[in-house]
């Protein structure tokens, strides 16, 4: 089985019976985090991720590489949902490939980001093995029913994404290629490979204002990830290849590469992004939002309910040029969700 297929057919059942579940539907498995309720002001918020060496990292990229993204991709969990990060636990093997200054540079990396985002280690375990692995289970706090989850999404509600998309990708693409020396626009794709940000302010101020109730974080990838969103809310979504906000970097590097398109980076992952909907009643306030953190929030799309669309007829994602052309002959093919472990 894949990867979603698992999930679905062995472990969804799971949760079926749980009393958590039936009073709290992100406890089932359809958003980045689980929701437990705390006291009658704040809910708390789990989530666990997986870092495997040779799939999500090599270890030539080193201890304080290795350390921040694997902190900075669970935050971008416990962001996606709104919430504030409190505590982590982490798994980790070690073998002797390793020395002392590896694991002062991981020690040190996590340090740093702790400080910078308040949060702190509370346990773990550790073990040795031939690859290294690394698992961090993060705990944060909600307000009571305040909660950024998938299944909230409206019809009619507009589709915004943070920031810009693609660049991680690339990024990965410029690290695989081993390239020894690199032009500053490939320095700064390679950075957001390593360092995501995650949208911690933005997804409470989100809540805060009343502006958005449901947004996901790109990890996979922005058509997989949207299409979690449009399954846990039971909609479709369509989106504008125009209205996707790519980087100078990024257009640069596409232009240097041209065995490399733009669908690629929809489908690439990594981003750490925040997709999110919006009221259109909201539009202004969202760009005021925008302006106030200085972060460009860019509407790419719309939730609607019936698909007239017969390609990708296994999507519920539809891709078009941009708004005024959306008609069969002009849907976008897609070939691929995002990322997926086999």
């Amino acid at each position: 089985m894949l990867e979603f297929e698992f999930i679905n057919k062995v472990l969804l059942p799971l949760t079926q019976n749980s009393k958590l579940t039936k009073k709290n539907p992100s406890q089932n498995l359809e958003d980045d985090v689980a929701l437990i309720g705390f006291n009658k002001d704040s809910d708390l918020i789990i989530s666990k991720d997986i870092f495997i060496e040779d799939v999500h990292f090599l270890k030539s990229d080193g201890a304080q590489k290795i350390a921040s993204k694997l902190l900075l991709t669970n935050l971008s969990d416990i962001a996606s949902s709104g919430g504030k990060p409190l505590y982590y636990m982490m798994g980790f093997t070690k073998n002797s490939t390793l020395d002392d200054d590896f694991y002062r540079e991981f020690g040190e990396a996590l340090k740093i980001l702790q400080q910078k985002y308040k949060l702190f280690l509370i346990g773990g375990d550790t073990s040795n093995s031939a690859k290294l692995f690394y698992s961090i289970t993060i705990f944060g706090i909600v307000k009571k029913n305040k909660i950024l989850s998938r299944k909230n999404a409206k019809n009619g509600d507009l589709i915004f994404v943070s920031n810009s998309i693609g660049e991680a990708f690339l990024g990965l693409d410029i690290k695989l290629k081993n390239l020894k020396k690199l032009e500053k626009y490939q320095q700064k794709l390679l950075d957001k490979h390593f360092y995501p940000q995650p949208r911690i302010e933005l997804a409470q101020k989100l809540i805060s204002q009343n502006l958005s109730q449901c947004a996901t974080d790109i990890s996979d990838g922005l058509i997989a990830d949207l299409s979690n969103i449009c399954k846990a809310s039971k909609l479709n979504a369509e989106i504008y290849l125009s209205q996707i906000p790519f980087s100078n970097e990024t257009k640069i590097y596409l232009k240097n590469n041209p065995n490399i398109n733009l669908i690629e980076l929809l489908s690439g992952g990594d981003d750490y992004e925040l997709i999110f909907a919006v009221n259109p009643k909201n539009l202004n306030k969202i760009n005021i939002l925008a302006k106030k953190l200085k972060l460009n929030l860019t509407y790419i799309g719309k939730f609607f309910e019936k698909s007239n669309y017969q390609k990708n007829k296994n999507f519920n994602v539809f891709l078009f040029p941009n708004e005024q052309n959306k008609s069969q002959e002009n849907l976008i093919a897609i070939s691929k969700k995002g990322y997926e472990h086999q």
